[in-house]
């Protein structure tokens, strides 16, 4: 039997972390300077699968001092969360409000203060009790009652002095919030943060830290809740892992095998060249297309052949990945054939830059029904538009192109032997 050590499932563990030096570095700056009492708050942007959930994973380890920063051995309150949604103001307040309770209610005074300082959270979810967050007064009450509970808070556990009830002194708190993207209008995050740390810096502690991770577009939804809310933030934006990266990625990982399964699996130079081009960089492909090879192998090499055969094949890599990020862009975010086609069109370079003029010329439709298809799938953010140039696009990734000739083909297929 044979342990597979490719984990797509899952954030990398920071002994598989590789590069990212640059984001760390900031990341690092940001964190020492809300110790001193200096807020600085980071933003990850990236496209699916680049690592920001792992990047996020390692920084908790940075904040909670399991790994040393610049020779200081930090030691923050982390509250990690993500956002759906559905999640409201009062949803993210009470999500904050419980991971600090289960990290700090652990004596009798503790729990007094929590009653005291965060009695308003029992009061709303009290029997008989319910607010209206769309109501301004209702929604301007919890915001001013949980500003001031967190205030208090922060402020006693960054205390030694006898006003610190916890039995610990933490350099701050780090709010870690995932998916950040999904943010809906209701919840207005851009001005919920925007108020807060003005509400909190006012009460006279700047301990507090928000590091927000999400999908490009969340700096549109920042902007759109509060024009001024992305000022509040050291903007990061995460590009793919360099060549050499993916191959220390994919050398650290076959490394473990030793562990795992008593020997080292090797990999042929053909095979991790093949492996390093599916990936494209992106940390969760490595892992996806890496894990199916695996399988493939036996165990003691990956050839060549189970690179390809686990990518292209029957419920093979490219059709897990496609069907985990691809196929709602293809299918339930466009709605009519034209715009398929497009992408169908595109799909033929890859994710090279394809002028509207080529395209046109494979177009079966009308100008207007390609103008039409061009605008939608560039405001859905399905293609990508060339900055400082107009007329020209490409996919987001060779993987989606690669997917999109995969279903083309399986439909043929399916319409030939259905025809028969």
């Amino acid at each position: 039997m044979k342990i597979n050590p490719f984990k797509p499932n899952s954030p990398s563990r920071p002994g598989m972390f590789v590069g990212r030096i640059n984001e760390i570095d900031r990341i690092e700056s940001a964190l020492i300077q809300t110790k001193a009492n200096q807020n600085v708050n980071f933003l990850l942007r990236g496209e699916r699968g680049i690592g920001k959930t792992s990047l996020l994973n390692l920084v908790k380890f940075f904040a909670e001092g399991q790994i040393e920063v610049r020779d200081h051995q930090l030691n923050f309150l982390v509250i990690e969360t993500d956002i759906s949604k559905d999640t409201t103001q009062f949803g993210l307040i009470r999500k904050i409000e419980y991971a600090l309770r289960r990290r700090l209610e652990k004596s009798e005074p503790a729990r007094n203060f929590f009653s005291e300082a965060w009695g308003f959270i029992k009061k709303i979810e009290g029997a008989g009790f319910k607010i209206n967050e769309n109501k301004q007064e209702d929604a301007e009450l919890i915001f001013e009652e949980f500003s001031y509970s967190l205030a208090d808070t922060l402020k006693r556990i960054t205390n030694t002095d006898s006003s610190n009830i916890f039995n610990s002194k933490y350099d701050g708190i780090l709010v870690l919030i995932d998916k950040s993207n999904n943010a809906s209008k209701q919840l207005d995050l851009g001005t919920f943060l925007k108020l807060l740390l003005e509400r909190i810096q006012k009460e006279g502690t700047e301990k507090l830290m928000f590091g927000l991770a999400g999908l490009p577009k969340i700096k549109e939804v920042l902007i759109e809740s509060h024009p001024s809310s992305i000022r509040l933030f050291d903007d990061i934006q995460m590009d793919r892992l360099l060549k050499e990266e993916v191959e220390n990625v994919i050398e650290r990982v076959l490394e473990s095998t030793s562990e795992l399964n008593g020997f080292k699996t090797l990999i042929d130079d053909d095979a991790k060249r093949m492996l390093t081009y599916f990936a494209e960089g992106f940390p969760h492909f490595i892992h996806q297309y890496g894990f199916s090879a695996f399988e493939l192998s036996d165990g003691k090499t990956i050839t060549n052949d189970n690179v390809i055969k686990g990518a292209i094949g029957r419920n093979g890599a490219l059709e897990i990945i496609g069907n985990k990020y691809y196929r709602d862009d293809y299918y339930k975010k466009i709605q009519g054939d034209e715009y398929r086609e497009v992408l169908n069109i595109m799909s033929e370079s890859l994710d090279n830059w394809v002028t509207k003029k080529e395209i046109k010329d494979k177009f079966k439709g009308t100008n207007n029904s390609l103008n039409n298809a061009i605008q939608a799938l560039s405001s859905r953010g399905i293609i990508v538009s060339k900055e400082g140039s107009r007329g020209i696009y490409r996919l987001l990734d060779k993987g989606f192109a690669w997917w999109i000739r995969l279903k083309c083909s399986q439909e043929k297929n399916k319409a030939t032997t259905n025809s028969k």
